[in-house]
């Protein structure tokens, strides 16, 4: 619709006397009004013709304006109704300025009409008001109808409503450079706004920094409670990290859990030490939610312009490497990134890239370190535990690489191989005529959350033909007490089985005992941090010495890790601690190794009765 000032060039007549239908058809059709005919041939067409133009009028979906040389509305059509809310009785007569919004200026109009003179046309994007007052865009074209005589008689306004297309490309335009949960700046924007922040710091000698935030085990939320409840805990958390910046400061959503905040115009390093506390202790508030309270808390790696970097990719990379050494660290902390970082940050990713092929390239291996009855001397069990042959580093522990698998999730399938395996090599074993003895192999948290970890039991015990009782699973207290009723039905299913369970690292953990009667595990692993200084330290002494009498109560085999001498062992024997490990009795092994190393004990035992190994 046309919203104007009245035009320069305005003759007063409309139409020349002719009927109303007439009119129309001319507007809506022609930039001239059409002859009438003479004959009744030409006439009955053209009456044909009107009747078309006005039913197309009267159906069009675009609003449409018809007004005379001086801008004054005659008709309008059922859409222009529609759209704009104002019937035909109201609008007749009126100027087109009635719909003006106000969002427009005098040149605007202006310069609408002078090429609408010019030209006799004019196209383009205008704000109008409805009859409610609400504001809303259209596209609008005018076109002026002449006469024959060349002068104008009419304008025709169609216009359609744009506003909801204007609405999408703003919401597109927005997205473009924000997160569609939180609204906040996303990475693009990150990158714009430190830029910003450098350009200023340049100028003002002073210094920005990058803070990258992660929430601790956010994943775990997700997977029990929901991504609705999810989403919900993120908008929170982005509140408060909010409540603790300036104005001038800028939150980023980096994407899932991850958070990026840019602080400008710094003076001193423990001003952003005091933000960084801040938000940590905001962050782990208690959140109640649907009836759920849960507390979290957010691991910080913060990167400094310039010390650190020059540009955004160097700086949140470092903020990055940082992050992982806070959680490292335990969690709920912050650390400034330092040099030295870099190079285990770079060894943990390629370690991260490598895993995820290891298994199918056959890189990992299992070695075996014998159990031993203590009383007796006889072996009676191995500990299975994982090495990697990795092509770069060489033979790896499983401390430089299991906590990177257990926090990338490849703990699961990497455990499953282990399961396979041990399963698998204590069959061969026996069908080489080999005693029996019972295998251990140790279970990640992660195993427990993500994975089928009956299944995979099942599977690799059925595979192997293994006896369920040679099988023996080793569980921190930690996987105990999380998430128990989960773990509950697990642990039942798989004494079902007739595996046993064993508690790995045990007086390390938690002083509650009550899940040991509710788990009914076999056997406590006595950690070797009690067990390596026995014969020096007293305190360690009546910790194992408590350990092995709680145990006997409860009808618990022990097993002492760490036996580093035979002063230890016989001390332990003393105790009548049931089983131990360590280098004096043999280091880990490889399969043939340790094939060849029970075939020698049995050669001895056979020889003497029994084998004092300790």
């Amino acid at each position: 619709m046309m919203t104007s000032a009245t035009p320069q060039q305005a003759p007063a007549t409309i139409g020349a006397g002719l009927p109303a239908e007439t009119a129309e058809f001319a507007i809506i059709h022609v930039h001239r009004i059409l002859p009438q005919e003479k004959n009744v041939s030409g006439k009955e067409l053209l009456d044909q013709q009107l009747r078309i133009s006005a039913r197309v009028f009267e159906t069009s979906n675009q609003g449409i304006t018809i007004t005379d040389a001086s801008g004054t509305i005659l008709s309008v059509n059922p859409a222009f109704t529609e759209i704009t809310g104002y019937a035909l009785a109201e609008v007749a007569g009126q100027n087109p300025r009635l719909f003006k919004s106000g969002r427009h200026g005098e040149e605007f109009y202006r310069d609408m009409w002078n090429k609408l003179l010019a030209l006799g046309y004019w196209e383009g994007e205008i704000w109008n008001r409805r009859k409610n007052g609400e504001i809303y865009a259209e596209w609008l074209k005018i076109s002026a109808v002449e006469a024959a005589d060349g002068v104008i008689t009419h304008y025709l306004g169609i216009f359609s409503d744009i506003t909801e297309n204007k609405m999408a490309q703003r919401r597109i335009e927005f997205l473009a450079h924000h997160d569609a949960l939180t609204e906040l700046p996303n990475r693009l924007s990150a990158d714009q706004q430190l830029r910003l922040a450098i350009k200023h710091a340049d100028q003002a000698k002073s210094k920005v920094a990058l803070l990258f935030l992660d929430m601790d085990h956010f994943k775990s939320i997700n997977e029990s409670q929901g991504h609705v409840f999810g989403d919900a805990v993120l908008k929170i958390i982005t509140a408060r990290i909010q409540g603790c910046v300036r104005e001038t400061d800028t939150v980023s959503r980096h994407g899932g859990d991850e958070f990026i905040v840019i602080l400008s115009d710094l003076r001193e390093k423990d001003a952003i030490a005091r933000i960084a506390e801040m938000i940590l202790r905001k962050a782990e508030e208690p959140i109640t939610l649907d009836g759920h309270e849960l507390s979290l808390t957010l691991s910080i790696g913060i990167a400094i312009y310039p010390d650190d970097g020059r540009n955004f990719e160097t700086l949140l990379s470092n903020a990055d490497t940082a992050m992982y050494q806070a959680k490292e660290m335990g969690r709920n902390t912050f650390q400034l990134f330092d040099n030295s970082m870099s190079s285990d940050r770079g060894e943990q990713l390629h370690i991260r890239n490598g895993l995820r092929r290891a298994i199918e390239r056959g890189e990992f291996v299992l070695h075996y370190q014998p159990q031993i009855q203590l009383e007796s001397g006889a072996v009676v069990g191995a500990e299975a535990l994982i090495r990697w042959h990795h092509p770069d580093l060489g033979l790896l522990q499983p401390g430089r690489f299991i906590p990177v698998a257990e926090a990338s999730g490849l703990i699961v399938p990497i455990g499953e191989w282990v399961l396979r395996e041990a399963c698998r090599q204590a069959k061969a074993w026996q069908q080489a005529g080999l005693p029996e003895l019972v295998l251990a192999v140790n279970l990640s948290a992660v195993q427990f959350k993500r994975g089928n970890l009956y299944e995979s039991v099942a599977s690799a015990l059925c595979e192997a033909g293994l006896e369920p009782k040679l099988l023996e699973l080793e569980l921190t207290e930690s996987i105990l007490i999380r998430d128990t009723k989960n773990v509950l039905a697990t642990v039942r299913q798989l004494k079902l089985l007739g595996i046993n369970l064993s508690i790995d690292d045990f007086g390390t953990g938690y002083s509650s005992l009550s899940y040991l009667k509710r788990f009914k595990v076999d056997k406590l692993k006595i950690d070797q941090s009690f067990v390596r200084d026995l014969d020096s330290d007293p305190e360690d002494a009546a910790i194992v010495r408590a350990i092995i009498q709680m145990a006997k109560s409860l009808n618990l085999r022990t097993v002492a890790e760490g036996v580093e001498n035979a002063h230890i062992a016989n001390q332990l024997r003393v105790f009548h601690c049931d089983e131990a490990q360590g280098y004096h009795i043999a280091r880990p092994m490889a399969a043939d190794a340790f094939a060849g190393y029970l075939a020698d004990q049995r050669q001895a035992a056979g020889a003497v009765g029994t084998v004092d190994l300790a």
